[in-house]
């Protein structure tokens, strides 16, 4: 379809091309319409899965236990690990670079179905409307209006819900596209997704901002899956914008092995200087929507910032220590400064002899990777308020926007948990946030908290290195931190 618009746009053809490009979208439509088997196949699908969910107990850490490590996963290569339709950003047609899309939802959780598109919108700039193609082969000219997302910081660019209204009576929606001028942009329309029509795959899902600046700290991301795995998540959600070539490898190990999802995110204005870092507020709230129906949580946190329980073996146990459901658990976040000495206590867990752990996994000593976890232990004594840096855990169908150190839209009433630093907190490995050393004259303290889980991380960690890096049998080590200024 995308050839076909491409031509229209340029071709000396138009005249004809124009016909030629309605007629294909007519048959698009059609052959996306389900037969009446299959829809009423995938009613019972549905059903099914509300029965199951009915019969099982409320407690979803004893329903989905977490899952052993890698090759016990045989369930997972069989899951659709785009979580929807191939997405990247389009530019609408005809507005001026006013307008990009990037992915569509049939949103009915408040009281009016909506679809709501990820985008990101000029400043103050309104849309005309939504053309809505329907299931009933009918097309619909309806309301929309621009909702930037917050923490914008004023640049010219903001990440924004396209909100386009649905009537009461509408038939399901298969694609929409935005009006400009009073004519549909059809070559960036998009595929709806459905919210409603899904089966739950797990427990939780890790939210993260898009990779950027040829990322490439391979090790420090497989720290960071494993680590969580054993906190309770069973899939990743990352946005491909630029990495390096040994994160490809890595996140080509786990997307084999049904974990990771990386999505393509050519993000089409400047980062930083038209838009908040990576357009990172399109691309959470993608990924809360994409978990919607199919995991319980979603952590909305970078890959150096780990929610660390204290009181419990993973986040599962933690958010059912509280009882009935809260919409989001807030973690106050500490700073772990890179720059503060190695802990020594890891030389002593893993090769305090001949026979230590470390030998067997890794080798030598000076083979044993680079783990913030395990060797970052000093942090800040006073950790951040509520609000301030924090990070957090959503239930995604609760939740209609997120940002980024709280949820900022709820559906219905906001019911939040501002989880106490006893409980939890928010592990954060950093440089100095504001450059230079003087972070590193702030009160500290010695804090080993996620050494309970280091024998367990430092086994996976060696393993998916060894399945990621087949040749040398290890990960690279992982590049210098760079200047502090």
């Amino acid at each position: 379809m995308r050839v076909v618009w491409r031509l229209w746009l340029r071709s000396s053809l138009r005249p004809l091309l124009v016909g030629v490009s309605l007629m294909l979208l007519t048959l698009h439509i059609i052959t996306n319409k389900a037969p009446d088997g299959a829809e009423s196949r995938n009613t019972r699908e549905h059903q099914t899965d509300s029965q199951q969910q009915q019969q099982q107990p409320q407690d979803f850490h004893v329903r989905f236990d977490v899952a052993p490590p890698f090759r016990d996963f045989p369930e997972l290569s069989t899951r659709d690990l785009t979580l929807g339709p191939p997405a990247d950003w389009l530019e609408v047609e005809g507005s001026g670079r006013k307008f990009f899309v990037y992915a569509a939802y049939l949103d009915n959780r408040n009281k009016e179905a909506v679809i709501r598109i990820i985008a990101i919108t000029k400043k103050k700039i309104k849309v005309d409307g939504c053309e809505v193609y329907m299931a009933n082969n009918r097309t619909e000219r309806v309301t929309a209006h621009t909702k930037p997302i917050k923490e914008n910081w004023s640049l010219a660019y903001s990440a924004s819900f396209i909100i386009c209204q649905l009537p009461e009576s509408s038939a399901t929606p298969l694609r929409v596209a935005i009006v400009v001028n009073s004519n549909p942009a059809i070559y960036s329309s998009l595929p709806v997704q459905n919210l409603s029509n899904r089966q739950i795959l797990g427990n939780m899902s890790v939210c993260v901002k898009p990779f950027h600046y040829d990322f490439d700290r391979a090790v420090w991301l497989v720290e960071f899956i494993e680590f969580y795995r054993l906190l309770g998540a069973d899939a990743f959600i990352f946005y491909n914008h630029t990495m390096g070539k040994n994160l490809e490898a890595v996140l080509g190990y786990y997307r084999k092995e049904g974990l990771a999802t990386i999505l393509p995110w050519s993000l089409p204005v400047i980062t930083q200087k038209e838009i908040r870092t990576e357009g990172i507020f399109a691309a959470l709230n993608d990924c809360n929507l994409r978990s919607v129906g199919r995991y319980h949580l979603s952590a909305m946190v970078d890959v150096d910032e780990f929610l660390i329980p204290r009181k419990h073996s993973d986040l599962l146990q933690l958010v059912n220590s509280y009882g009935p459901p809260y919409n989001a658990y807030i973690f106050q976040n500490v700073f772990f400064y890179l720059y503060w000495d190695n802990d020594t206590a890891v030389h002593d867990s893993l090769y305090a002899d001949q026979n230590g752990l470390g030998y067997s996994l890794f080798g030598p000593e000076e083979y044993m990777p680079y783990l913030l976890t395990a060797y970052k232990t000093r942090r800040l004594s006073k950790p951040h308020k509520h609000g301030q840096r924090s990070k957090y855990l959503v239930r995604p169908e609760k939740v209609i926007e997120v940002g980024n150190h709280q949820a900022w839209e709820h559906v219905g009433t906001a019911r939040v948990n501002n989880i106490p630093s006893d409980v939890g907190l928010s592990h954060h490995y950093r440089i100095c946030e504001f450059g230079g050393f003087d972070c590193l004259k702030q009160p500290n303290e010695i804090d080993r908290t996620t050494h309970r889980w280091l024998v367990p991380l430092v086994t996976r960690t060696a393993e998916a290195c060894r399945r990621a890096f087949t040749d040398q049998g290890r990960c690279p080590e992982a590049p210098p931190l760079g200047s502090p200024w």
